[in-house]
């Protein structure tokens, strides 16, 4: 009963939705304490509802919580085509929809491994579900893997990305095998930057305190910013290495997502031109520059850097689109405690290539918890390098 509705198993959400009404205080008694059997229970009145107009208002309710998936239809009967086709989940949705056995061991062996999470596994459209994380079938987790990896992000964070809106057995030694075996990225395998000592302060908002950079890659020069709390990242070409370009493309950047308080850049001349201070000046927001001589200490817009190059170059290397690239890039939790830069920025999921419930793509606010993570984190990086330092 505590449970979110829309993460609540099907026979719960019935229950819930015929008492909301109902304003209840429930209370958990184990058996031992159940001295009397409750007489009424057990004369109940005749059922007053006629008709089956309440039953089906319900299913339409609980179907409107476990929608379709926002794929095209295309890609969704591809899925259902699959599902249909595959042996072991056909055999789970007959026994999600009859009824688990009380025994473990009544299970076919072949579903075994989902009867710890039973109660979270139903059924919709033709779909599996365990919660509102689609049970990908056998035939479709090889391209499920490729999109998952197709920003070419570590282990861990393609663990994170899929754990987000996909499920299956072994899905995450799977994930592991495939990364670490992925050609892309053993080419550009590097060294890992270190951190700055001191860690920038943490937001109390989004988009109150960016980093911005410039790089070059193949030719071109890129603007990359990056938002401190979120590390949701807007990267621009540069047709031009001026004051005035990196200015244009900024004006654009913030008429999307609006003016920040403090902009952290290093000391290029384009950042430190006159025409750059009376942009700052029009615009009312903070310039804050990293100490000449020593660009690290704008560490996590130079480590950022590295991330962008390493999505783009690892895209073209693959011919995939450098968009969907960096789309999955923001899609993915920063770890297991931190959500999307996406959801940090926005506040929601961002509708990619991979199948996720329209549930997951609905507008969420977890503002004050990530302010208290980012806070705990960066106190822990703290204490950790300075333990380096004095050993």
């Amino acid at each position: 009963m505590r449970k979110p509705l829309a993460k609540a198993p099907p026979r719960i959400q019935r229950m819930i939705l015929k008492v909301q009404k109902y304003d209840l205080k429930v209370v958990y008694k184990p058996g031992k304490e159940l001295f009397i059997a409750d007489a009424l229970s057990r004369a109940s009145l005749p059922d007053t509802i006629v008709g089956n107009d309440f039953e089906e208002d319900l299913e339409a309710q609980i179907h409107a919580l476990i929608s379709n998936l926002p794929i095209s239809e295309k890609k969704q009967k591809q899925m259902e085509k699959c599902t249909s086709e595959d042996e072991v989940l056909q055999c789970l949705k007959e026994t999600v929809l009859k009824g688990w056995p009380l025994n473990k061991s009544e299970v076919p062996l072949s579903i075994r491994e989902y009867w710890d999470f039973r109660e979270e596994i139903h059924v919709a459209n033709n779909l599996l579900f365990k919660s509102d994380r689609l049970i990908v079938p056998k035939k479709c987790r090889l391209e499920m893997l490729h999109k998952i990896h197709s920003s070419h992000l570590g282990i861990s964070k393609c663990k994170q990305r899929a754990r987000d809106v996909l499920f299956w057995p072994g899905m995450s030694s799977q994930i592991e095998d495939y990364v670490s075996r992925c050609s892309v990225c053993l080419q550009n395998k590097g060294a890992n930057q270190k951190e700055p000592l001191e860690p920038h302060p943490t937001p109390e908002r989004p988009w109150q305190r960016l980093g911005t950079d410039l790089f070059h890659m193949r030719d071109k020069t890129f603007l990359l910013v990056l938002t401190i709390d979120s590390k949701f990242v807007e990267i621009s070409q540069l047709r031009e290495t001026t004051s005035k370009e990196v200015i244009n493309k900024l004006k654009e950047i913030f008429s999307r997502h609006g003016i920040p308080d403090v902009l952290v850049s290093d000391n290029s001349p384009q950042n430190s031109s006159k025409l750059f201070k009376e942009f700052t000046t029009k615009w009312e927001f903070a310039h804050l520059t990293s100490s000449p001589g020593y660009p690290q200490s704008n560490g996590m817009a130079e480590r950022m850097v590295q991330t962008a190059k390493n999505v783009l170059k690892k895209a073209e290397q693959s011919n995939q689109d450098p968009h969907l690239a960096l789309l999955e890039l923001r899609n993915t939790p920063i770890d297991s405690n931190l959500q999307s830069p996406a959801q940090i920025l926005m506040g929601r999921r961002l509708k990619s290539t991979l199948p996720a419930s329209k549930e997951l793509l609905k507008p969420q606010n977890h503002s004050d918890f990530v302010r208290h993570t980012l806070i705990q984190k960066a106190i822990c990086r703290k204490s950790i390098l300075i333990g380096r330092l004095n050993p």
